[in-house]
């Protein structure tokens, strides 16, 4: 069913002649005024107005009818992490982020997961549109959005909507929505941000400026700029097969680096830049426009290659004989301490938006077009092509990721009065028209060519490179329609009705609903719920994706390559793959939200969450030598250097049980001291319901239900005096286990980290503050998977392990 494209592209043409006054980005309220300035004191604060969940334009968090976080730009300070997922885990403790070091893709990009669901499926929106995903594809079967290219320095606050939403915005919105406001008011500010770790690496520098300035009719323009270095960190002891090599080896001793494998946080620089505007082109005619662009290099290391075991430093048969091919070459000669092969990632990410919006009475319209792209470009150095002997390079160009995306949108809102309601009935409707593109890069020949040595490895070792046959573009464009009501029945019980159509080229067409209530039983006390269906529709890159990986056999040395094949290759339809299907939900919720005093709120929420046919990657499958032959007429060149494969299936349902507390309270003591306490907590349970036979090992379901902690909780106090300000903070997470083989099952306990910070305000305009996270250095147990590759904590963590990090951080303001 094609409903509109031509009509879309119509209407927009059409519309845009029509004079209405302004609304923000999907034909919501805006948080700020129109020109810009302060709110003043006396009107409700438009801090505590949402944008996300609703379309009304004057909805609070306090009478939303499903639990949305706001965390302000202040609070984002509150972490000296760069990063965005770093900092809204330290106020959503049922948003998790891992470190993952030596994983390839996800040591740079790393999955964030709310409601321990998958990372895709939270949707994230920029000013209420939504933003595209990175090429990166992770193991487990997710291509979510690179929170990493975004400026914290141009966000003015990040509403999280924890709740299905999918009948409200579409494919993805399964665990909910994260919606990250930029910036929009006149005047600049800035920091220098230095920090460390106790052990005395990981060195950052950041710094961070945004200026805005007022544009003639009640516009505005905010340019925000941010630059971010880091080193690496190591928190891993020498192999214990590098120590046996330097005793059987003295002479060598100098050419082995101490540790030869690190286990910690990858190099990496960022630069980001945002820029945000809205213009009146008449008095009720509003242009607004943003856009943003990063860049992100970063290099991470792999498992280490010992001369004496590894198969990279054999003799090939060809080197022997009358006709000899490089008889005496040896790569003992170029790599006498072995090697570790450095993995490099450089990554380009592009987001426009352009929009027209207004309203006629009290008929409101939006009108845009947002298109994103995101590039990923992989490099292995200090590595080689065994096959290639002598002539091998030891850099190559391994081949990239791309992912391109386009919206068109177009949303309407109706205040529809009746005499009979208390409040005017609000109709919103809309159509949407999206377009997904993915592509392989294949790499330079010499990453994935065999060369002369005919019985050695091919490919770069380590990572070798795409093929010309692996490189695919594919793409699809879906459409979409929607409608959402509210109604405000009386004055203590409103209701909300959304339904969403959506038709998929290659999956057909869903349509999914939500019914959201909320009643006010007292001025203190309100009862919300909410029943929902979502759905999320695998992309064309998790369908197309192919993929050669190279790591230790579980709790060994031993080196083992495994091919992550599309689940239409030959191969993986005899291991039982089929084609991918969307993942489909149900969601429920019920909380109370009690404020029983000026200052003090608390929510409770309780959830389910039901996911059928829920996307993950299949057990490791041991080839045989005729399926390795196979897997070569498929187009995998490296296949018969492959032990192992295993692909995307639908092969799960799940269903995940759980419960938010978040509580608040601020006093004034007396003149200017002002104290504020904030905590949250979250139980969360997954449980498998279903799983296709074969499909899902032991391990596969205690990674499953168990790698992230049931129990997290965070507890903040900020204190103000005068020029003086201080913060403490305590992070809870509750015990957590991982698998990482049929015999190796370890269970982590929990883990309470300390952070604080002080500050002394000069003047007005210029600040400082000095702190630490996790300031009593405290590190978990050690892992007992992959000690033989040096490695002493679970890199599945979900917090830091490189222990205590002080910094001092520079604010100035104008």
């Amino acid at each position: 069913m094609k409903l509109y494209p031509n009509s879309l592209q119509a209407g927009l043409a059409a519309l845009a002649l029509v004079a209405l006054a302004p609304l923000s980005a999907s034909g919501q309220a805006t948080a700020a005024t129109t020109n810009g300035s302060e709110p003043k004191e006396e009107v409700v604060n438009l801090e505590s107005m949402i944008v996300t969940g609703t379309r009304r334009v004057d909805r609070t968090a306090v009478e939303s009818m499903a639990p949305v976080d706001i965390i302000s730009a202040e609070r984002l300070q509150l972490s000296v992490s760069p990063e965005l997922t770093d900092k809204i885990m330290m106020d959503v403790p049922s948003f998790n982020v891992q470190r993952l070091p030596l994983s390839e893709t996800t040591s740079f990009i790393r999955p964030a997961r709310l409601r321990s669901l998958s990372s895709d499926h939270t949707l994230v929106l920029i000013n209420g549109k939504r933003q595209h995903r990175t090429a990166g594809i992770t193991a487990a079967g997710t291509q979510g959005v690179d929170y990493a290219q975004i400026p914290t320095s141009g966000i003015q606050r990040v509403e999280v909507l924890r709740d299905g939403a999918s009948a409200q915005y579409g494919s993805d919105a399964i665990a909910g929505v994260i919606n990250i406001i930029l910036k929009r008011k006149p005047g600049y500010d800035g920091y220098v941000n230095l920090s460390e770790y106790y052990e005395g690496d990981g060195f950052t520098r950041q710094a961070g400026f945004d200026f805005g300035v007022a544009m003639p009719k009640e516009g505005f323009l905010n340019v925000a700029l941010e630059y971010t270095k880091g080193d690496r960190t190591s928190r891993a002891v020498q192999r214990p097969d590098a120590l046996l090599y330097i005793a059987n080896h003295p002479d060598r001793a100098k050419f082995v680096d101490n540790p030869v494998q690190p286990w910690g946080q990858p190099d990496r620089e960022t630069k980001r830049l945002m820029a945000n505007s809205e213009f009146h082109l008449t008095p009720v005619v509003m242009l607004y426009a943003f856009g943003l662009y990063g860049q992100d290099k970063g290099t991470d290391d792999f498992n280490w290659r010992n001369p004496d075991t590894n198969g990279a430093f054999a003799r090939s048969s060809f080197q022997n004989g009358a006709n000899a091919i490089f008889p005496t070459f040896s790569l003992v000669t170029l790599y006498p301490g072995g090697f570790t092969p450095l993995y490099s990632a450089a990554t380009s990410d592009v987001t426009g938006a352009i929009g027209i919006k207004g309203t006629i009475d009290k008929f409101s319209w939006d009108l845009s077009a947002n298109m994103g792209r995101n590039v990923i470009d992989y490099t292995l150095s200090h590595s080689w092509n065994p096959s290639y002997g002598a002539l091998s390079p030891t850099q190559f160009n391994v081949g990239g990721l791309r992912q391109r995306e386009r919206n068109l949108n177009a949303d309407f809102s109706y205040s529809w009065d009746m005499a009979a309601l208390p409040k005017p009935v609000n109709v919103a409707f809309g159509f949407e028209s999206r377009r997904e593109e993915f592509e392989i890069r294949a790499g330079e020949q010499a990453s994935w060519d065999r060369g002369p040595l005919l019985d050695l490895g091919v490919g770069a070792n380590g990572y070798a490179g795409w093929t010309a046959n692996q490189a695919i573009r594919a793409g699809r464009t879906s459409e979409a329609t929607y409608v959402d009501v509210d109604v405000q029945l009386t004055r203590q019980f409103e209701v909300g009705l959304a339904g969403r159509y959506e038709d998929y080229p290659d999956f057909g067409a869903t349509t999914n609903g939500k019914l959201s209530m909320r009643f006010e039983a007292t001025p203190e006390v309100a009862l919300r719920a909410t029943a929902s269906s979502g759905f999320h529709a695998p992309t064309p890159g998790i369908q197309n994706y192919t993929r050669t990986s190279s790591g230790p056999l579980p709790g060994t040395q031993i080196n083992s390559q495994t091919g992550l094949v599309s689940p239409n290759n030959p191969v993986a339809l005899f291991f039982g793959a089929k084609p991918l299907r969307p993942e489909t939900s149900r969601n429920y919720s019920a909380g109370l939200v009690f404020t029983p005093s000026k200052g003090l709120t608390v929510s409770v929420d309780a959830y389910t969450i039901e996911v059928d046919h829920r996307l993950g990657t299949s057990p490791t499958f041991i080839l045989t030598d005729a399926q390795r032959v196979q897997l070569a007429a498929s187009g995998v060149v490296d296949a018969l250097n492959i032990n192992r494969i295993n692909f995307f299936t639908n092969a799960l349902d799940t269903r995940t049980r759980g419960i938010d507390v978040v509580a608040s309270y601020r006093w004034t003591l007396s003149g200017k001291d002002t104290l504020a306490l904030t905590g949250a907590y979250n139980f969360n349970q997954t449980n498998l319901l279903r799983a296709t036979p074969g499909l899902i090992d032991a391990e596969g379901q205690i990674n499953l239900e168990r790698r992230i902690p049931q129990s997290a909780a965070n507890v903040s106090l900020e204190y103000s005096h005068g020029k003086f300000s201080w913060m403490g903070r305590v992070r809870y997470f509750g015990p957590w286990m991982s698998a990482d083989s049929p015999v190796l099952h370890q269970t982590f306990g929990r883990q309470v980290l300390f952070d604080t910070a002080a500050t002394w305000r000069f003047t007005s305009h210029l600040s400082v503050s000095v702190g630490a996270e996790n300031v009593f250095d405290s590190y978990p147990e050690k892992a007992l998977f992959n000690v033989a590759a040096g490695l002493v904590y679970s890199r599945f963590a979900p917090y830091d392990v490189d222990g205590g990090r002080y910094f001092t951080r520079l604010n100035f303001s104008y």
